[in-house]
């Protein structure tokens, strides 16, 4: 029964995701002294504005939008009422990992998330600011880059005066509009801390027609992340599979435990057990690990996608999950793969 009633939940994520699949897509010091040199006066109604004033763009600096790592960070867009989309499914999700609550503007934006998470990125920074003016290197201030010699980066503003491209203000005002990336990833690679950017767009293929304006936000991503030498990468909004999205959601609720600690001693012990017998079906296998490393069968399911997530248990998370037969290997070398194509540019 319960095999059954875990079988059922993956189908609801599956079928959550494919609801969302007809998405079209959709501070620092310097700039408090910027907006102190702007001359701006406080609108004379009492009611409250709908459009950005220099009074809400201060405030929301004030607040840390846009700024942090890890747990601490605050994206510089969020979802509110006000704000809904009427061609994407937007998802506000906790993300585990990061111990924050993610903000996404489209279903396909959280799928991808999901799976660079799954890839192992030491951090996600999704709605991050390219601010208009010069400011601190996007990585300054991450734990461990302390002793790294980080350039300042040029404002929004004068790459794309350089490029001929219009840079844009909030509508109806002139201020200069704080354009996002999607994803900053921070990645650990040769033991060095280095950012990866990451746009995602409905693309589907090359035939796709691409307004004019898309091309001109893309290429000044593009110069942004190049004059920070930072790598960047544009993907498309469905690049994940329903039924993986899916999968990888079931098991990316149990990817941070460290809040049941019965269950990460017994990990080593369940995912030994679980692996040693790849005949058995997903829901044999667990029963019996569970037994063995002394965890309720509850806590064993846990385990199971813990250790999915993590590949304790080589799980090929592109393939259905299905409880009643023996779990599909392949889950490393697929991660490895496409930790290599997307995070490292690599093909292997």
């Amino acid at each position: 029964m319960i095999a059954e009633e875990v079988q059922q939940e993956i189908y609801a994520l599956v079928d959550k995701n494919r609801l969302g699949a007809s998405d079209a897509g959709r501070l620092d010091e310097d700039l408090v002294e910027w907006l102190a040199s702007v001359n701006h006066s406080k609108a004379a109604s009492t009611k409250r504005p709908r459009t950005m004033t220099w009074d809400k763009f201060y405030k929301h600096l004030l607040q840390g939008f846009g700024t942090g790592h890890g747990a601490a960070y605050r994206p510089w867009l969020t979802l509110r009422r006000k704000n809904p989309s009427k061609s994407s499914n937007q998802v506000a999700a906790y993300l585990f990992l990061l111990r924050r609550h993610g903000f996404f503007f489209s279903r396909g934006e959280y799928q991808i998330a999901l799976l660079l998470l799954w890839l192992g990125v030491d951090d996600l920074r999704e709605q991050f600011p390219l601010w208009p003016i010069a400011h601190p290197h996007p990585l300054f201030g991450a734990l461990g880059s302390e002793e790294v010699q980080l350039p300042y980066s040029r404002g929004l503003l004068d790459i794309a005066e350089e490029a001929g491209i219009e840079h844009g203000v909030y509508p109806g005002t002139k201020i200069p509009y704080v354009a996002t990336m999607d994803f900053m990833l921070t990645v650990r690679i040769g033991g060095d801390q280095q950012l990866v950017a990451v746009s995602c767009k409905p693309f589907c293929t090359l035939e796709d027609e691409i307004k004019w304006r898309t091309l001109e936000r893309l290429e000044l991503e593009r110069r942004y992340a190049d004059h920070n030498r930072i790598r960047y990468l544009v993907l498309s909004s469905r690049v994940v599979p329903i039924l993986m999205a899916g999968q990888l959601e079931w098991c990316f609720a149990c990817s941070n435990i460290a809040d049941i600690p019965q269950i990460a001693p017994a990990l080593q012990t369940f995912a030994a057990e679980f692996s040693s017998t790849p005949d058995l079906s997903i829901a044999d296998a667990v029963r019996r690990a569970s037994e063995l490393s002394k965890l309720s069968l509850e806590d064993g399911w846990i385990a199971f996608r813990h250790c999915a997530w993590t590949q304790r248990i080589d799980v090929d998370m592109s393939k259905q999950i299905l409880t009643t037969y023996p779990v599909n290997r392949g889950g490393r070398d697929l991660r490895t793969r496409l930790y290599h194509e997307l995070i490292l540019g690599k093909t292997t």
